[in-house]
């Protein structure tokens, strides 16, 4: 592309200032602040920027999202602020999932649909994000205001981050200053600020903040002479570029997926079986049943064989009870013909257990006092998302698990999530040798030392769960944590934030603690 004329002149004086690794967003910020400065006509500014993308490799600073905000006038006291976030990300190109945080201290509708973003462009979304600069209806008081800005990307090239994040502060200090008030804005990174023509006399003091690299463009921003014939000024129009960081935090709990050998195994339920005999049966289905047919998932029968606990046995129906996940929690549904006992009530037909009693011990008794000569007694705890008050969030980092193994977040995780219980463990409270629990999975079922916060309970004390299981597309799967260490699946060492699929007859060693994963098979029924 051939440049003359005011193009020409436009480039020249941007060239002469550029060192010799510039990458293209400095050059786009250089350009804008001559132009500005000159006054030259936005057209124009494209085609010269567009020379400078032709002759400029990219670089990975340039596939770094660009927010840039355009506050239409100052923000005062008072008054409603509409100001218009444009989101520039030409190196991602599904849809970018963004969350804007206003200070809960300014009046805002977080549910306002103009914050939803549209796509103008291939790679370029804009919204709006109004508020008031007031409080509770009043004027907001002198002080710092928040605004937090996070994006993230579904799909994202290779090398590139996922999350990104910003905040803008807003600082309103004392009316004693001066009528006209005074208004602080501060962008965290580099910044373009065009105040050309804005009528500036109108505050009593303006603070702009900015880097050595920013530009700022004050022309005619006090106003012209009185003498002179110039035109009155305009209307303050303010835009701002925030830089966005990459969210580090967020970015480091990405788990990522891991090959141990074996080939990916279809199931719905599976064993974990420990060296000292005990077992835990995991069961990833909407409902399971007990009872002592051998129909039912989990088996219940006196042991060990004799002639009286083969009596006591008989007390049990062929289905006593069913657990099935309702939205208000976990329902047990009474099956039998002599009753159930939670927590010492008799259970008329069905009763639930909310997600609040999550961590806390509930006895469960197969058979109503005075109906058979022995109970059967179980003991069940459930286990709850510790952030329920982000479920949105949590379904999102779910649903980023489930793309990184290439499956799809099922609907009895879903429906956990939204009951807020994430697994259901069931313990034998009496009359079996050896240890025997039973997990109902839904969303995840964590693994540690904890018996109230882990659905599979390691002997070994661990302060912090290592592990969690979870179920995707018909398969189970193990993710170490952040904090887990000496984890290995069949001698191959599994470092932290890993995402492996588990098949039958692995051995899974947690720091020392050996455990097989297979079949699901109960003892003394094997």
């Amino acid at each position: 592309m051939s440049l003359e004329g005011p193009e020409r002149l436009l480039y020249d004086m941007v060239k002469s200032q550029l060192g010799s690794n510039i990458t293209m967003q400095e050059v786009e910020r250089v350009v804008l602040g001559v132009a500005a400065a000159l006054n030259l006509d936005p057209q124009l500014v494209q085609r010269v920027t567009a020379v400078f993308r032709a002759e400029i490799a990219p670089s990975p600073v340039d596939c770094v999202p660009r927010l840039l905000v355009d506050w239409g006038e100052l923000p005062r006291v008072g008054h409603q602020v509409r100001p218009e976030f444009s989101l520039i990300c030409p190196a991602y190109e599904t849809r970018p999932e963004i969350k804007i945080s206003v200070d809960r201290d300014l009046d805002h509708d977080e549910n306002d649909p103009r914050r939803r973003p549209q796509a103008d462009d291939k790679s370029l979304w804009s919204f709006h994000v109004p508020f008031r600069m007031t409080t509770g209806g009043l004027d907001c008081r002198p002080g710092q205001y928040l605004i937090d800005f996070e994006v993230s990307f579904r799909e994202v090239p290779a090398d590139l981050p996922r999350f990104y994040r910003c905040r803008i502060r807003l600082t309103v200090n004392s009316g004693n200053d001066g009528e006209g008030g005074v208004l602080e804005i501060d962008g965290d990174g580099q910044s373009v600020v065009n105040l050309q023509g804005c009528n500036l006399k109108q505050f009593s003091k303006v603070i702009l903040k900015g880097s050595q690299d920013s530009i700022i463009n004050l022309a005619n921003g006090f106003g012209q002479d009185s003498t002179s014939d110039a035109p009155a000024a305009t209307k303050p129009n303010t835009t701002f570029e925030y830089q966005l960081k990459v969210d580090h935090q967020k970015q480091g709990r990405l788990p990522k997926l891991l090959q141990i050998g074996k080939p990916r195994s279809y199931l719905d339920s599976c064993g974990f079986f420990f060296e000292d005999g005990s077992r835990y049966l995991v069961f990833a289905r909407p409902k399971i049943t007990f009872g002592r047919s051998r129909d039912n998932d989990v088996i219940l029968r006196f042991f060990p064989r004799s002639q009286e606990n083969d009596a006591h046995s008989g007390n049990i129906s062929r289905t006593h009870f069913i657990a099935e996940l309702i939205p208000e929690g976990i329902e047990i549904r009474d099956e039998s013909r002599s009753g159930i006992e939670l927590n010492y009530s008799v259970v008329r037909e069905r009763i639930s257990i909310p997600a609040i009693r999550a961590g806390e011990v509930t006895h469960l008794e197969l058979g109503v006092t005075g109906t058979v000569p022995k109970k059967f007694k179980m003991e069940m705890v459930l286990f709850s998302p510790e952030d329920r008050d982000h479920l949105d969030e949590l379904s999102y980092w779910d649903e980023l698990v489930c793309e990184i193994v290439g499956g799809r977040l099922s609907r009895i995780s879903r429906e956990g999530l939204d009951a807020s219980v994430n697994s259901v463990r069931y313990d034998r409270a009496s009359s079996l040798e050896g240890e025997e629990c039973y997990v109902h999975l839904f969303r995840e079922a964590i693994i540690g030392g904890s018996p109230a916060r882990c659905a599979i309970v390691l002997k070994n004390s661990v302060s912090q769960p290592p592990a969690r299981l979870l179920h995707i597309d018909r398969s189970f799967w193990l993710e170490t944590l952040s904090n887990a260490s000496n984890i290995s699946i069949d001698g191959m060492v599994v470092p932290p934030l890993s995402l492996v699929a588990l098949s039958p007859g692995m051995q899974i060693s947690f720091g020392g603690e050996v455990v097989k994963f297979d079949r699901p098979s109960q003892l003394y029924l094997d």
